[in-house]
């Protein structure tokens, strides 16, 4: 008699191997262009310096310490929402009145955004001078420190703007205070 079949063939079955080609052949085809379409970021870090010098409490008083001649000379770039100041504890020189100006936040062609903007040929021109002059004045002191003394609403661009303007003149130690609009003005020596 013949047997039973058992339901198992005999015949060897081999595995299919996975077949990556078309999977490599996307990747590919892809990277290049998702390289070509990222955008990478450059994040510039300045270095700020400690400032002192100005209450935050608004009652116009401030705490200029005069710890030393160098102290008492570093120049400050004093910006507010109509104009712009540069000086020392000793004293301040108008450098521009603000303006408006219309910009195009959407790049469409339509002005849809008022900025307040200042006159940043004018700073730079005072600014060198400040540092020519003090440098010229006191050889022994090494003027880098600056201050740029702003108020609350300065737009951060302005703020920028006014460090490059500084650095460029030679004050490349830049420190930055932010204050009521009562500090600042105490702080250039005029109450408004």
């Amino acid at each position: 008699m013949a047997k039973a079949a058992s339901g198992r063939s005999r015949r060897i079955r081999h595995e299919s191997e996975l077949d990556m080609l078309p999977v490599m052949n996307l990747f590919c085809c892809i990277i290049p262009f998702l390289l070509l379409s990222a955008s990478f970021l450059e994040i510039t870090v300045i270095g700020m310096s400690g400032t002192e010098g100005v209450s935050s409490g608004g009652a116009g008083a401030t705490a200029n310490l005069m710890r030393s001649e160098e102290d008492r000379l570093q120049p400050k770039i004093i910006i507010t929402e109509e104009e712009m100041f540069i000086g020392t504890a000793a004293g301040t020189v108008h450098v521009s009145y603000s303006f408006q100006e219309q910009r195009d936040t959407n790049d469409d062609g339509v002005y849809d955004v008022q900025v307040t903007n200042f006159h940043w040929d004018s700073l730079a021109t005072k600014v060198e001078e400040a540092h020519k002059i003090l440098s010229e004045a006191y050889p022994q002191i090494t003027f880098r420190k600056i201050v740029i003394l702003t108020v609350e609403e300065t737009r951060y661009e302005s703020i920028i703007k006014a460090i490059d303007i500084a650095a460029v003149a030679g004050f490349d130690q830049p420190g930055l205070q932010v204050a009521p609009s009562a500090s600042v003005a105490s702080a250039m020596g005029s109450p408004r």
